[in-house]
């Protein structure tokens, strides 16, 4: 009987795609408060991904993202969300997706949200 090599292949499975960069922009209002961000005013997230991956956004304080829940990433990369904070203080936002987390500490002062303009008071 003669012997029979098997050569087995193995590879580890593909690691899942990180988030590479998370940022919010701040508002084009003005206003008195050292805080870049206001109550009841809109913001965007970005958060730059593999394209093809989902990466959700939250607020661990009250803030809400629209769209809510998993966002697919497009062929550039990026994908974004409105952000609009309910409270001011400090608020700790996040951007995750299976296996990687980006997260953000940002001031939220009063905001007074005039429709074109939201100043910071």
């Amino acid at each position: 009987m003669g012997a029979l090599a098997v050569a087995l292949v193995v590879t580890a499975p593909a690691a899942p795609a990180a988030i590479t960069e998370f940022e919010v922009a701040p508002g084009s209002g003005t206003g008195s408060s050292p805080a870049p961000y206001g109550t009841h005013c809109t913001y965007t997230a970005t958060a730059t991904a593999e394209p093809g991956e989902y990466v959700s956004f939250y607020d661990s304080q009250k803030g809400s993202f629209d769209p809510p829940g998993a966002i697919l990433v497009g062929a550039s990369g990026t994908v974004t969300a409105e952000w609009t904070p309910q409270t001011s203080g400090t608020h700790d936002l996040h951007a995750v997706n299976i296996g990687s987390e980006q997260s953000l500490q940002v001031e939220v002062g009063s905001g007074l949200n005039l429709g074109s303009a939201c100043p910071v008071l």
